[in-house]
């Protein structure tokens, strides 16, 4: 039977006679313990060493060519111009210290089918990101910063003016300067006659940061001509018996008349039958427009007043839009609704609610009820 060597415990230390401490053993016990301790320090000590060496070279194998902080530093815009290339995408997002090197950008983008469809405009990012963070960032349509003005449908091109001048900076003087000197530049329709107003097309549009009144009526005006297009107001009007220019005119007043969409074909057949009848249309909104009101209640006064807008005074169509019409009403115009209806009025001017008559006697009760909501709603109607 093999035997093996029982290591002496600490009572093997002492003297079994005396029982005292053995100071031989003793030593030798320490002795030997010590090596172990030893030589396990050393080994973690070089691991530890030789481990975070690796680690350092690892970090910088890795920061070499890339960030790898996602969170980044600071915010910064970075602007993708029209058509550029990853490569050039690439060296911008470098000049603007978003990512370390376009290299790692390239790696990045390579084989990602997303980012060809990385599009165009000015972009909030971050500085110091990697790359591959970057390349997500741009490939999010949420992270394009957008300078966008709104102007919206049946305003007159007076209070165009004055909103673009809020939402730009630009002053008022300066866009009636370009309707007044380069009207002809705008690249109005043909059949606006070179008046622009009721031809900037109600809309939002995407402007420069340091945008020109110019270019913005210009945007306005080719938006009108996209939607004449779309609509095809030019070979439709026709159906309608009238001119594009009126069609135009007509679909002006539906938007100064009502503002919801169910009622805009209903007025436009009511305008159609008046003027088949050779009935004046009678619309204080017209009036409003020469006498510059904000109110589309009149006064006798008003209605007395000498001008081709006064479609009390004046049979048919005034000689030109009121106000930009939205796409709706201009295919209420071109559409109308059918019906023998000859009359409408709004009877609660806080939801829009309008009713139509087709007798005086109808037109009458209606007006009754308008009178008794403006009664109800002191301050709310001026007639």
């Amino acid at each position: 039977m093999l035997g093996w060597k029982r290591e002496p415990l600490l009572a093997d230390l002492k003297d079994p006679d005396t029982g005292e401490w053995i100071r031989s053993e003793v030593l030798h016990r320490l002795k030997s313990v010590f090596a172990v301790v030893l030589a396990l320090g050393v080994l973690i000590g070089g691991g530890a060493y030789i481990g975070g060496k690796a680690y350092g070279a690892y970090i910088d194998y890795r920061t070499a060519d890339d960030y790898i902080d996602v969170k980044g530093v600071q915010d910064v815009e970075v602007t993708i111009p029209k058509g550029a290339t990853l490569s050039q995408m690439g060296d911008l997002l470098v000049e603007k210290g978003v990512v370390k090197t376009a290299k790692a950008f390239d790696h990045a983008a390579s084989g990602d089918p997303k980012a060809a469809t990385i599009q165009a405009g000015k972009y909030k990012l971050r500085t110091q990101i990697p790359a591959r963070t970057a390349l997500t960032m741009l490939e999010d349509s949420k992270n394009i910063v957008h300078n966008r003005i709104t102007i919206r449908e049946g305003l007159r091109m007076s209070d165009q003016f004055a909103s673009l001048s809020q939402q730009t900076g630009i002053p008022v003087d300066q866009f009636n300067a370009v309707v007044k000197d380069h009207a002809d530049q705008l690249g109005l329709v043909a059949y606006a006659n070179g008046n622009p107003e009721g031809f900037l097309f109600p809309d939002t549009y995407e402007i420069p940061d340091n945008p020109n009144p110019t270019d913005i009526l210009k945007m306005m005006a080719s938006r009108f001509q996209t939607v004449s297009d779309d609509l095809n107001v030019e070979g439709n009007a026709a159906k309608v018996n009238l001119t594009p220019l009126q069609v135009i005119t007509v679909a002006s007043i539906i938007d100064a008349e009502v503002n919801k969409d169910q009622y805009r074909p209903m007025v436009a057949r009511a305008i159609y039958n008046r003027l088949t009848q050779k009935m004046p249309l009678q619309l204080d909104s017209t009036i409003a427009f020469f006498t510059n009101k904000k109110t589309t209640f009149t006064t006798a006064a008003d209605r007395k007043l000498a001008s081709p807008y006064n479609t009390y005074l004046n049979q048919g169509l005034p000689p030109g839009p009121i106000d930009a019409p939205s796409r709706a009403s201009i295919e209420a115009a071109l559409n109308p609704a059918d019906g023998d209806y000859i009359f409408w009025t709004v009877i609660n001017p806080e939801t829009g609610e309008t009713a139509f008559a087709k007798t005086n006697d109808e037109q009458n009760a209606n007006r009754a009820k308008l009178q008794a909501w403006c009664k109800a709603n002191a301050g709310k109607c001026t007639q």
